[in-house]
């Protein structure tokens, strides 16, 4: 898997308003946008009338779902930052590479004995995703199995968010359970 993706590419990620900076509304509504973007683009992919048709849109697609990755990974390393202990160093950039390294490897340090091989099949997905080419999205069933992986890919990021936000609102809630404790001892 590549940093091509951190920057400086053309994505927007190296600019002003670039994922990291933006507030959490923004970067769910950005996500959100971006999601309905890849959608429109497959779309046109599996509206495409041949394998030439279908590889000149694949180009869009592909930088589609490259930028939603980004604005998934960086709101889920967010979200993981806030709630569990900094345990790995935290991604150098906002490239896809680098997110996902990050939250992979503060996933595997936070269960360590997990052998449900959810995080190794993201893995994967994720390295397939960054590493195809238009030509690769030629046949019509190769475009429908990324596409299944994608969505795979988007539910474990759902998973690994929820998980955050759990122990986020646990960590709230004792915190606001000793300051009642200390308010009621006085």
């Amino acid at each position: 898997m590549t940093d091509a993706f951190d920057g400086g590419d053309g994505t927007g990620l190296d600019a002003p308003g670039a994922p990291a900076t933006l507030t959490a509304y923004e970067l769910w509504d950005r996500t959100q946008r971006a999601g309905r973007q890849v959608g429109e683009a497959y779309e046109r992919m599996v509206g495409a009338r041949s394998e030439r048709a279908r590889v000149a849109v694949a180009a869009d697609f592909l930088r589609q779902v490259r930028h939603l990755l980004t604005l998934r990974l960086v709101a889920v390393t967010g979200e993981r930052r806030r709630a569990f202990p900094q345990r790995v160093p935290p991604a150098g950039s906002d490239g896809v590479a680098a997110l996902w390294a990050e939250v992979f490897w503060a996933a595997r340090v936070e269960s360590p004995n997990d052998a449900s091989g959810v995080l190794e099949a993201t893995d994967a997905a994720i390295r397939g995703l960054l590493a195809l080419e238009p030509s690769d999205l030629a046949n019509l069933d190769t475009v429908q199995a990324w596409w299944e992986r994608l969505a795979l890919v988007e539910e474990n990021f759902d998973g690994l968010a929820m998980q955050a936000q759990v122990a986020v609102e646990g960590l709230q809630a004792a915190y606001e359970y000793e300051q009642q404790t200390r308010q009621d001892m006085y």
